[in-house]
């Protein structure tokens, strides 16, 4: 398609869609257990994050969505009903299973140097290995604390998995879906056989490659509301993106997406922008009938995950400051970025302080021509009180100076 058949999508519109497309631009009737597996259908997955300076990530990025939902709710969604499922620091919907099993199957033969390795180090310790399994089978589920460190070969790296080897067996078993983590305790993970955690009919779903990539690119554009072909790229999972680029030229061919051209005040946006037809085709709508929100976003939110992403579309650099030395911080320990309406407009450094059960807000940081007027005050500290309620505390107000 030439650069003149392209549509185009103003700027302001594809923030729009890609916030609408993430659910953040109004809150369900009900945060029942239906809206939060929709919730996580609608955004492809949540991952998982331990820093809990607020609450974990993925509590969060169900909250900014659904305002207070109870989280044993979600719980059970995964550990009781099994319509979410965990796998390598993600919750996904059960129903997406096929799309990751593919990749399990073909976890250990991927042409990585890592691969080669822990393919090596699976092999040099089978009695690690049976142990691992017979223990599960046996007694499952288990901590990673339960089993013996049986190798031959150790685990050797620099960082934290050195020479932990039954913990690292774990993992690569899981990598092939060989075992899964069958519930949490204490906020340890339990460990069990596959086939015990799921469903069977689940784990023996099996389907052709091509289908799969296709209807898995189209939802991951679903979810992202309109991106170019690096933002689904960063999307799908790691067995499509080799043939990614034949995939999205089918789903042109079939009429499924179309490129757009994404213009803002200083011309089109760079790169390679598809969206969905369906989409495409409500995209004036979307202006006339926009109201949006305002909430705040954990730093590892499904809408800005993607850093390149969020300043293309939303002109902020988020900057993840966990791991600077606090005297070296700018903004802050774990940093929320501010959703209002389709705009990204400031950042609030905050922290749960459990033992008073109190949310303090420690900074308020807005961007440039923005002011924190009457109207943004009230729905700023709206929102931040509804947080507070659903850590089960309250706000401390008032709320700081902006800086």
């Amino acid at each position: 398609m030439s650069a003149r058949e392209r549509p185009v999508i103003t700027l302001r519109t594809a923030r729009r869609l890609a916030v609408r497309a993430q659910g953040l631009d109004r809150v369900p009737k009900r945060a029942d257990a239906s809206a939060i597996h929709r919730t996580v259908q609608r955004i492809r997955w949540l991952q998982l994050d331990p820093t809990s300076a607020v609450a974990p990530s993925h509590l969060l990025v169900l909250w900014s969505r659904l305002g207070r939902y109870d989280v044993a709710t979600l719980e059970r969604a995964i550990w009781k009903e099994h319509r979410l499922f965990e796998h390598r620091a993600f919750i996904y919907p059960t129903a997406d299973l096929p799309l990751y099993r593919h990749g399990m199957r073909t976890y250990l033969h991927r042409p990585t140097p890592w691969t080669a390795r822990a393919r090596t180090w699976v092999a040099a310790n089978p009695a690690l290995r049976r142990h691992v399994i017979d223990r599960l089978r046996r007694d499952g589920p288990l901590p990673t604390s339960a089993f013996e460190d049986r190798s031959v070969i150790g685990w050797h790296s620099s960082g934290w998995t050195h020479e932990r080897n039954p913990s690292q067996m774990l993992e690569i078993l899981s990598g092939t879906g060989r075992v899964l983590v069958a519930g949490r305790a204490k906020g340890q993970r339990l460990w069990d056989l596959a086939e015990r955690v799921l469903p069977a009919t689940a784990l023996d779903t099996r389907a052709e490659t091509g289908p799969l990539a296709a209807n898995a690119a189209a939802e991951a554009l679903r979810a992202l509301g309109i991106a170019t072909r690096d933002q689904i790229r960063d999307v799908v999972t790691y067995w499509m993106r080799r043939d990614l680029d034949a995939t999205l030229a089918a789903l042109v061919q079939a009429g499924r997406i179309s490129e757009v051209e994404v213009r803002g005040e200083d011309g089109p946006l760079p790169g390679q922008w598809f969206i969905r037809v369906a989409d495409l085709r409500t995209a004036r709508a979307v202006d006339r009938r926009w109201r949006g929100r305002t909430t705040l976003l954990s730093p590892f939110d499904n809408l800005i995950r993607d850093r390149v992403r969020t300043q293309a579309l939303f002109g902020m650099r988020v900057v993840l400051e966990i791991y600077t030395p606090e005297a070296k911080r700018r903004w802050g320990y774990f940093v929320m970025p501010v959703l209002r309406g389709d705009a990204l407009v400031g950042r609030v450094d905050p922290r749960f302080d459990r033992a008073r059960g109190v949310l303090e807000v420690r900074a308020l940081h807005l961007e440039p021509g923005v002011r924190l007027d009457p109207a943004f005050r009230r729905d700023l500290t709206a929102a931040l009180r509804d947080l507070a309620r659903f850590l089960g505390g309250t706000l401390r107000t008032p709320l700081p100076a902006p800086r």
